[in-house]
């Protein structure tokens, strides 16, 4: 049992569904990439679950999961306007959350590994969150 409930539930949608899955899969960016920086890029991130269905074709085949559990819910418009913005939040740059969507060499990162595991650089993408907030800003 997953200590997210949110990824627990991602988890049990997919399985139920006749895909395998793994949790918490991490990448970071390779040490050789000319755009590495060892002060930013040495410390992994993750996705929260994968999931890889044996009978199916394309990129349904393999579901990359992000979970967003954020318990004031997720504003997209919201966050897309931090990203373009520069802006700090929590702390960071908003970009940060969604490094695998934002830049390159994360993006890469993220294809790499997933490759890896699966041998396919083809798949869907998913945000999952606990509640969507529209346009509202983020709280």
């Amino acid at each position: 049992m997953k200590e997210d409930i949110l990824e627990q539930l991602v988890d049990d949608y997919l399985q139920l569904r006749g895909f395998f899955t793994i949790h918490n899969v991490k990448f970071r960016p390779a040490p050789d990439d000319p755009k590495y920086v060892i002060k930013q890029d040495a410390v992994h991130s993750d996705v929260d679950v994968v999931g890889f269905h044996p009978l199916r074709k394309g990129p349904d085949r393999i579901w990359v999961v992000s979970c967003k559990s954020w318990q004031g819910g997720f504003a997209p418009t919201a966050w897309i306007t931090a990203i373009e913005k520069n802006k700090r939040l929590g702390g960071r740059e908003a970009w940060r959350y969604f490094r695998e969507l934002v830049n390159k060499k994360w993006a890469d990162a993220l294809i790499g590994k997933i490759e890896n595991l699966t041998g396919s650089t083809e798949f869907t993408y998913v945000t999952a969150v606990t509640k969507l907030l529209g346009n509202n800003p983020i709280p």
